[in-house]
């Protein structure tokens, strides 16, 4: 089990729910979710429990992911772990050859093009004025 599964886990249900963003939530919207997973697993989630994990990152217990895990229709902890996996990318030269550098600006012609906006904008501004 690694953060990122259980970063995953979160957003999952998230998305389910289509509530506002969790940094948003109450402790009221946690009692909603512990009801919300009841009423689809028949498994209790303490609210408080729910709350130390969204806010801290606390891992919770492994019943409690297992709950979760079947919440978003997995079987079980193991069962999400397994499907939402992470592995190592490996680049050869073949796939590098896919993938061109970027072309970088300098950021001397940035900052000259910046200065040659005000001017024109300063010599724009006047010739308007002047026109009046």
């Amino acid at each position: 089990m690694t953060r990122y599964h259980t970063n995953d886990l979160k957003q999952q249900i998230e998305r389910i729910l289509r509530w506002e963003q969790s940094s948003h939530w109450r402790p009221r919207d946690f009692v909603h979710l512990s009801e919300l997973v009841f009423s689809h697993t028949q498994r209790h989630v303490d609210a408080q429990e729910l709350e130390l994990f969204w806010l801290s990152s606390a891992v919770p217990s492994e019943t409690s992911l297992d709950t979760l895990a079947i919440f978003i229709d997995y079987t079980d902890w193991d069962d999400f772990c397994s499907r939402n996996s992470y592995g190592v990318v490996e680049v050869d030269e073949e796939t590098s050859i896919l993938h061109a550098p970027m072309w970088e600006i300098p950021v001397r012609w940035v900052i000259a093009i910046c200065w040659f906006s005000v001017i024109a904008s300063v010599v724009i501004g006047v010739l308007l004025v002047w026109k009046r």
